[in-house]
């Protein structure tokens, strides 16, 4: 194994770690007076701020050629993802959202082989199994006490990564990823005014440190992005794919430590179990050799 790919593996799990942090950060500024609609605006006023002077810097080029409809399914994708996820923990513990959301690449993989018709290995059954089993014993007899919106918020977050990675992956290959996520970034804007328009109501924070957790928020979204376009250059996207089942774990962490929340022994059994199960479900992938050794 090469420096390269060390370096690599290192660069995709700082990518996990990063963008761990957003849910733990969301949390907390929920706490001083955000709401989940506000939130998603102010980030990516934001983060779409930050991607339009990254493009500036590095010199890209601001023009990109993909179908509307694909590039507004990406953003509706990227949309939900967020109001869905970092949503859902203002209703539900940080650690529970963090297990339904997780669930997506299974979904990817689960449409995947609907689509193109192809049969489900024995690790992607197992996985798929062993996953659902997690979030049961998560959730446990506790289920019936979590609140429904939260459910339904962190389930669509799933659906919505699953939709972006979809249409994403069919940008023609030739896509530069800097001007393409800057695009998308700022046509999720566009949605969020249009979210404002329709009615929600934009609250600020209260305090100051609000805006400190949502400044934040936009800039690790940043870095674990650049994380992530260069630890698929060096190892390859399947290969950084399973680094991202690190992010349950970290969410996990950082709940306990920043936020408090019970590190219940079937909550920690639940959450390893989803983790293990996305491994299993991408293990001895043909792609995911071939990167590996590329």
């Amino acid at each position: 194994m090469n420096n390269n790919f060390l370096v690599g593996r290192a660069v995709a799990l700082g990518s996990a770690v990063f963008y761990s942090f957003n849910t733990t950060l969301s949390r907390l500024a929920y706490d001083v007076g955000t709401t989940p609609v506000s939130l998603t605006v102010y980030r990516y006023l934001m983060t779409a701020a930050l991607m339009v002077a990254m493009v500036l810097l590095l010199r890209k080029s601001w023009r990109i050629s993909v179908s509307p409809w694909l590039f507004i399914f990406c953003v509706i994708g990227v949309y939900a993802t967020s109001i869905g996820h970092l949503g859902a923990v203002r209703y539900i513990p940080v650690s529970l959202a963090a297990i339904i959301f997780y669930t997506f690449p299974l979904q990817v993989i689960a449409w995947k082989r609907l689509v193109n018709r192809q049969v489900v290995s024995r690790y992607e059954f197992i996985g798929f199994a062993l996953a659902f089993a997690g979030i049961a014993t998560a959730l446990g007899p506790q289920f019936r006490q979590m609140d429904p919106v939260g459910l339904l918020l962190a389930f669509g977050g799933s659906l919505g990564a699953t939709l972006f990675i979809l249409s994403y992956e069919r940008f023609p290959a030739d896509t530069d990823s800097w001007s393409a996520s800057m695009w998308i970034t700022l046509g999720t804007v566009v949605l969020c005014m249009l979210s404002l328009f329709a009615g929600f109501e934009l609250k600020p924070p209260r305090e100051a440190s609000g805006w400190m957790f949502l400044g934040a928020i936009a800039l690790c979204s940043v870095v674990s992005f650049i994380f992530a376009l260069t630890a698929i250059r060096k190892i390859g996207g399947a290969v950084f794919a399973l680094f991202l089942n690190f992010e349950p774990v970290m969410i996990l962490l950082l709940a306990w430590l920043v936020i408090g929340e019970e590190l219940s022994s079937g909550r920690i059994i639940g959450i390893a179990m989803v983790v293990i199960a996305l491994v299993i479900s991408q293990w001895k992938n043909p792609a995911l050799a071939i990167e590996s050794h590329s």
